[in-house]
């Protein structure tokens, strides 16, 4: 049984513990927010050192004139806090590269800075500093504590970026406050390199049955051998091959029977329709824009890898993907190009297609679609909750369920997106 001494012990050091929590939050809270642009500029040394410099003169002239030599030392830590820094970078070159041209959220990438320094003494306290993302401010990627003079140094390290879009090297930026933080001083990099960074893609295995389209010879795949379609290359005779197709130009010159491959006919084809709309977006509606980028993303990339011919309306754009790599990559790169709050209204344009199509939108937008009369039985709605709190009130007119719904923007990165489209494929 614990002693009464200790228990009374125990006791007092928790009740200090809390009031000194207490104290720590009272003296971290900000009590007057609308002030702090007008009471930042306290936060810096320098103008504290520059008042300190003002009072010892005063004194120095009114008190004792030894106080002045007190006013002199603090000017000379200001002037040698202030002109190392833009000494020190004025000598600096310097270059960022990645190692990749595109890559995709969370994997990361090889970078590396090359620094140049032309002055015979060493740059301290150098920090790399970059925005990468519209959304942040400048970051530090790498802080170096020496770069040595006359010398070409090399750092490398993986950068991880974490959001979608085009990352420019241009806003990059070598920044120095050494020795005291009086005064930062930087120099941008004398290279532009650019990342583009596409949105987290999902593997989804699973197909969805399309009635409406079968696997007919209008919709081709470019890179699977077929009977249809265009002519892709020539391979030797086997046995089976119908007479038709035997190339006798080729076979002529390389003394064996040579025929024609055709394109394949697509698995399935259809129409995917991101819904950007800026408007369906406001009032902090941007992580299921974000969420309805992903997933769009990840149906255009899956079905690709399953033979399917896929078409994708973003804004005014119609990509059409069939298979080959680089039609694949301009997808991508438009859907990393978006802007963080959608694209502006006269930039949608819905044109109709006898493919089938999937609309991706949320609950604002999925509402508007119900609203404006548009035919849900003829597109697979997939929508993205906007919180989890929120609920889509249904038309009372058109009680329409989506194809698939997910109740929040995150769920899109989970296993529960290829979960709930597995669970629409076997249903549709």
């Amino acid at each position: 049984m614990p002693d009464f001494e200790e228990l009374k012990t125990k006791e007092q050091l928790e009740s200090n513990h809390s009031v000194l929590n207490s104290l720590n939050q009272m003296l971290h809270h900000d009590f007057c927010p609308q002030i702090n642009e007008w009471v930042y500029w306290m936060k810096n040394p320098f103008w504290c050192l520059s008042l300190s410099i003002l009072t010892a003169l005063v004194c120095g002239l009114l008190v004792n004139s030894a106080i002045l030599y007190i006013a002199i030392a603090l000017a000379m830590i200001i002037a040698v806090g202030v002109l190392w820094p833009w000494v020190s970078v004025k000598g600096l070159a310097a270059e960022l590269s990645f190692n990749k041209v595109r890559t995709q959220c969370g994997e990361p990438v090889g970078a590396r800075l090359i620094v140049k320094n032309n002055w015979p003494w060493p740059a301290w306290g150098v920090y790399l500093r970059h925005p990468f993302s519209e959304h942040s401010d400048h970051l530090c990627e790498v802080a170096i504590d020496c770069i040595p003079g006359w010398k070409t140094s090399e750092y490398t390290w993986n950068f991880i970026p974490r959001k979608r879009g085009v990352y420019s090297t241009s806003t990059a930026f070598l920044e120095t406050a050494f020795p005291f933080g009086l005064y930062k001083k930087k120099i941008s990099l004398s290279m532009d390199s650019v990342l583009i960074v596409w949105p987290e893609i999902s593997k989804l295995a699973f197909m969805p049955e399309l009635r409406e389209v079968s696997s007919s010879e209008d919709r081709f795949a470019s890179h699977r051998a077929g009977d249809y379609g265009d002519v892709i290359g020539t391979r030797t005779f086997r046995l089976g091959d119908s007479l038709r197709r035997v190339h006798w130009s080729q076979s002529a010159r390389q003394g064996q029977i040579i025929v024609t491959e055709r394109q394949a006919a697509a698995v399935c084809a259809l129409r995917v329709i991101p819904d950007l709309n800026q408007s369906h977006y406001q009032n902090g509606n941007r992580d299921s824009l974000e969420a309805i980028i992903r997933i769009t993303a990840s149906i255009c990339h899956s079905l690709l890898k399953q033979h399917a011919c896929i078409e994708c309306l973003v804004g005014n754009q119609l990509f059409r993907c069939e298979g080959n790599q680089r039609d694949q990559y301009l997808l991508l790169d438009e859907l990393a190009c978006i802007p963080a709050d959608g694209l502006p209204d006269s930039e949608v344009k819905h044109t109709r297609s006898p493919l089938p199509e999937f609309v991706i939108t949320n609950s604002r937008g999925y509402m508007k679609q119900l609203q404006n009369n548009s035919s849900p039985h003829r597109s697979r709605s997939i929508v993205v909750q906007d919180s989890p709190t929120q609920e889509i009130e249904h038309d009372p007119i058109c009680q329409c369920e989506p194809w698939m719904r997910l109740n929040t923007p995150d769920e899109s990165r989970e296993k529960a997106f290829t979960d709930s489209w597995k669970k629409a494929c076997y249903a549709s």
